[in-house]
């Protein structure tokens, strides 16, 4: 049996490369896809209706009569908040992706249902309080900040 050396390198070349190939597509969605498993755990069950409450510079909370619904969607593994006023107006649109770093803390761009304006948000869970600390500044560099309390 005689080895042709041309065709062993040539099939050991494709091979390598084929399995390199293989091997990054495969390990990047996996990697994605037990990022997304993970904040899915760790975060979809805090999915639901919150009291939205102004904070004060004097750290009052007083209420603002509107709520917030937070529902986690599953294909993107981040969370879609819709605020509410009092009358069941919406009042904004944000989607709030959680850190896989620092657990707990996650960063969002909302924008106002009847205006091209908007801003950042950077939300703190707080698991003791079952509560999101919100800080965030809005389009004209007005910073806020707003306490969401998980409706009872």
């Amino acid at each position: 049996m005689t080895i042709s050396w041309l065709s062993l390198g040539i099939g050991a070349g494709l091979g390598t490369l084929l399995g390199i190939l293989g091997d990054w597509q495969i390990s990047t969605r996996w990697r994605k896809w037990s990022e997304r498993r993970a904040l899915t755990r760790e975060y979809q069950p805090l999915a639901g209706h919150y009291v939205d409450h102004r904070v004060r510079d004097d750290g009052t909370h007083e209420p603002t009569g509107g709520t917030i619904e937070l529902t986690w969607e599953l294909q993107n593994g981040l969370f879609d908040a819709t605020s509410f006023l009092a009358n069941g107006r919406a009042e904004w649109h944000s989607y709030i992706r959680m850190s896989t770093q620092f657990k707990g803390t996650g960063t969002g761009h909302y924008n106002y249902v009847d205006s091209i304006h908007g801003g950042i948000q950077q939300v703190i869970y707080s698991k003791q309080l079952r509560a999101f600390h919100v800080m965030g500044t809005s389009h004209n560099r007005k910073e806020f900040v707003h306490y969401w309390k998980l409706k009872e």
